[in-house]
């Protein structure tokens, strides 16, 4: 990429970096899937979640619904790790935002989402699309699929 074109993107897109949570939560997320398609849209997500976390070191995945405990006395936040989750593994269906978990942390991502309403069945759960703004005012969604979101005009 020529310099000018990185700092055109960087003046369009300012710089926001994951909190550790965050990426505690994507990196469980890239545990269970690897790869996205299409490739050109999540290749380059991936390979710069992989250089933060190495960046970061030490980072333990946390699963989705859960406080990532860093090991200092500090907790991370319960809805930052589940935003970095479904940055990773959530996709768009007819019936809203749609994203896989391990059945036994389901039972904790509907607790943590109790205020919503949410489709829950054998590790699977959508949330419609009239909850979706409110559920991204309480998890940050970065990637592809927030750009999804923004370029469907879902909030």
């Amino acid at each position: 990429m020529l310099t000018d074109e990185v700092l055109k993107r960087f003046a369009i897109q300012p710089v926001d970096l994951p909190s550790a949570a965050w990426l505690a939560g994507a990196a469980a997320g890239l545990e269970v899937r690897k790869h996205r398609s299409p490739q050109w849209m999540w290749k380059p997500f991936i390979e710069d979640l992989l250089d933060l976390m190495v960046h970061h070191g030490g980072l333990e995945p946390a699963n989705p619904g859960t406080s990532p405990d860093f090991g200092d006395g500090a907790i991370g936040s319960a809805y930052d790790a589940l935003g970095g989750y479904v940055s990773v593994m959530g996709e768009f269906c007819p019936e809203g935002l749609y994203f896989k978990v391990p059945v036994e942390c389901q039972a904790d991502v509907a607790r943590l989402l109790s205020s919503r309403h949410l489709y829950v069945s054998s590790g699977e759960i959508v949330i419609p699309p009239h909850e979706i703004p409110s559920f991204l005012r309480l998890v940050p969604i970065h990637g592809p699929l927030s750009d999804t979101i923004v370029e469907e005009a879902l909030i």
